[in-house]
């Protein structure tokens, strides 16, 4: 089981959402993360357009390190145990922040630098507090 991807890259190169590569259903797309060629599903009746991996295109850094194609095994486990308690459940994407000690970089969203091309070496930076503003709202000062 492989997670549905929503973006890839184009054959000309451009990030393009599986919503805009129904009107190029025929072009080559390849995942964002990993460069494996994949799929894309149209619509369907049920379903919005997604991409899809495949064993037979993947590259040996896909195969080991994209998080489309390696879920772990504690996610596994909730997917399953949600799976019986309610219909219809869809896999939960963890986005976190994280710091890749390999490259010395800060990144967000899934643990995957792009750098580096792995999530092996990231650690999870512990969550920061921030204050959100709304514009034309007054400061607030605590005493």
């Amino acid at each position: 089981m492989y997670a549905k991807s929503f973006i890839a890259h184009a054959s000309r190169g451009r990030l393009t959402s599986a919503a805009t590569a129904k009107t190029y259903p025929y072009d080559r797309y390849v995942c964002h993360l990993c460069n494996s060629a994949l799929v894309f599903h149209p619509e369907c009746s049920s379903e919005r357009p997604w991409f899809e991996h495949t064993k037979n295109t993947m590259t040996d850094n896909g195969r080991k390190h994209c998080p489309y194609l390696v879920i772990e095994p504690e996610e596994m486990r909730l997917i399953r145990r949600l799976r019986r308690l309610v219909t219809d459940v869809h896999p939960i994407v963890r986005q976190a922040d994280w710091y890749c000690m390999e490259c010395d970089k800060h990144y967000n969203e899934e643990r995957y630098c792009l750098s580096c091309r792995t999530g092996t070496n990231s650690a999870e930076v512990p969550a920061r507090l921030t204050l959100l503003r709304t514009p034309g709202a007054e400061d607030v000062t605590c005493v």
